[in-house]
Order: structure tokens, then C-alpha cells, then sequence
């Protein structure tokens, strides 16, 4: 059964052009499936496989996951024996029927702007001053990081970028007198993403330091360790966990909370959709509508400040 797996992996990369992380997704996935029906089902091939099967095994695990683990699981389970059919490898899907569960959506959490504003502002300042950093007392290693890290946070609330996009970002994809950066976002597909002028001095600024110090980046990544070597996923999220404490506003943010705050930030100063799907790398404008919950409270204090009837006047 796990022979299906390559060909299964391989055709959501290449043709359906997922993101690796989506295709070890899909593949986990299904390989936990797989592995249920060796030990619990007297079943020796995939041509044997009914509904029945699929839905023991989502009954098995429904109160051990997560909703949206499940939700995908569904989709991973019926993905691949869509492709099985496809390439005539069984004879029937077994899982066409299956219904994806209704997954409760939740509205992303984000900073305002003035949050946005107060993080972006205070964090350079207040890290130095956390870790006794002055002109005549300057830790090279240090100062190296709390200059990188201002520069990440300008960067995931500037311009929005996932932690993935940014970690790939090359020198090479800046136009700093154009005010953009080429990302390459899920996929593989490009798309153009401008710059605040905060970020592109800021870009300079590391830019500037890196030659100062001879430090050449490895591959020609933009956003690197004292090493030269890109950073990983983990390092962003510790980043990002880090810079609301050492501001003094401890929120529980992520990375994508930075991400969330931009695009809503954009909306609520008048951006359309369609401009902040762009930006974002979203495939559908659904994706992107989640957003106009989020100035639902906006929407309702316009409406009490200037409708005649609103009572509020």
C-alpha cells in the first residue's frame, strides 16, 4: 500500500503544486489510514478498501483531534484515493461520498495598529536597553540579533509575508529603489510585495552592517544567522514571542498574528480586497474575506457615529 504513497506525493507536488509542507501533510496523513487498516482491518490491498473502512477510522480518531485536523485528514484520505482512481489503480473512490466536517471558523487574532505601531517603534530601543547595549558597551553577537529581529517584525507586519516566504527571502529578490520584493509563496508562484519606507531604511541598514562585519550570507539568503545560514520556522516564532515581552505588552502572538494585523490594518484604512489578496498570495478571495470580520467593529461605529437613526448621535 505505501508503494502509492511516492506517486501520491510526487503528484501533489508537481501537479497539483503543493507546498512541501502540505504534501507531508497529505502523506502523514494517509499513512496513519494505512497504517489502521494493517492492524485493525482484515484488509490486504487498497482495492478493498469501502466507506466503511474510512469512516471506522475517522470515528477511531474524531476525539483525539483536533476539528481542522480532521477536516484535513478527510481531505487527505479523499485526495488520494481521487489520484488512485485518476490513475486507474482501483477500480471505484470509496471516499467520494465523504463529506468534509463543518470546522467552526475563528477569527485570526491581531494587533491594532497603534499596537502594531508601538511593537514596530519600541522594540530596537527597548532590546538594547534590555541587554545593556550602549556605544561604548556593544556586544557584536548581540547587537547582530536585536538588528536582524527589528528588521523581521518590520517585515512580517510591513509586508505581510508568511514565516516560510520570509525565511526564503534572497537578496536578490529586493529592489530597494523600486520599494518591492519578488516572494515566492506556496507553490512556487511569484508575486510582487511592496515596502514601507521604515522597512526598505531598515533593509539598508542590515545591508550596511553585514558589510561592515564581512558576513556573507550563505545562498544568498536575506534574513540569516550569525553563521550566514538562513534561520528556521522556530527561531521566527521565538522572535516574534520575545519582541512582545521585551516591549512590555506580552500578547500571545505569532508571526502569522503579524500577518493577520496587516491585512487588517489595510482594510480598515480603506484597501480592497482584491489588492490585500495579492499581496497575501491567496489563491481564493475567500481566504482573504475572513478579514472583514475582523472590522465588523469598525463597520458598527461608523454606522453609530453617522446614520441619523442610529441612536447614537
Amino acid at each position: 500500500m505505501e508503494d502509492f504513497l511516492k506517486e501520491f506525493a510526487i503528484n501533489l507536488r508537481l501537479e497539483k503544486n503543493y507546498s512541501s509542507n502540505t504534501v507531508l501533510a497529505y502523506t502523514t496523513d494517509v499513512k496513519g489510514f494505512i497504517a489502521y487498516l494493517k492492524k485493525d482491518m482484515p484488509i490486504d490491498s487498497l482495492e478493498e478498501v469501502t466507506e466503511i473502512e474510512i469512516k471506522g477510522y475517522l470515528s477511531k480518531i474524531y476525539e483525539t483531534v483536533k476539528k481542522t485536523s480532521l477536516a484535513r485528514k478527510v481531505e487527505s484520505i479523499k485526495s488520494f484515493f481521487g489520484f488512485l482512481e485518476k490513475k486507474h489503480l482501483i477500480s471505484h473512490n470509496p471516499a467520494f461520498l465523504l463529506e468534509l466536517p463543518k470546522v467552526e471558523k475563528k477569527l485570526p487574532f491581531f494587533l491594532t495598529s497603534k499596537e502594531a505601531d508601538f511593537l514596530l517603534n519600541n522594540y530596537f530601543d527597548s532590546a538594547l536597553k534590555k541587554n545593556h547595549l550602549s556605544g561604548l558597551n556593544l556586544d557584536a553577537v548581540k547587537y547582530f540579533s536585536i538588528l536582524r529581529n527589528d528588521l523581521i517584525l518590520e517585515f512580517l507586519y510591513g509586508s505581510g509575508l508568511r514565516v516560510s516566504e520570509l525565511i526564503a527571502v534572497r537578496k536578490n529578490d529586493l529592489e530597494l529603489s523600486g520599494g518591492y520584493v519578488r516572494i515566492f509563496g506556496k507553490g512556487s508562484k511569484q508575486r510582487i510585495v511592496p515596502l514601507t519606507r521604515i522597512t526598505v531604511k531598515k533593509l539598508k541598514k542590515w545591508l550596511d552592517y553585514l558589510s561592515v562585519i564581512n558576513l556573507s550570507p550563505k545562498e544568498g539568503y536575506l534574513i540569516i544567522n550569525k553563521n550566514g545560514s538562513h534561520l528556521v520556522r522556530r527561531t521566527i516564532h521565538r522572535v516574534v514571542k520575545e519582541s512582545m515581552a521585551i516591549t512590555g505588552q506580552f500578547k500571545n502572538i505569532s508571526p502569522h498574528s503579524l500577518r493577520h494585523s496587516f491585512a487588517t490594518n489595510l482594510l480598515d484604512n480603506g484597501a480592497d480586497l482584491r489588492s490585500i489578496q495579492d499581496m497575501l498570495g491567496h489563491s481564493n478571495l475567500s481566504t482573504t474575506e475572513k478579514y472583514t470580520h475582523l472590522s465588523l467593529k469598525k463597520l458598527l461605529d461608523v454606522y453609530n457615529k453617522s446614520h441619523p437613526l442610529s441612536g447614537h448621535k
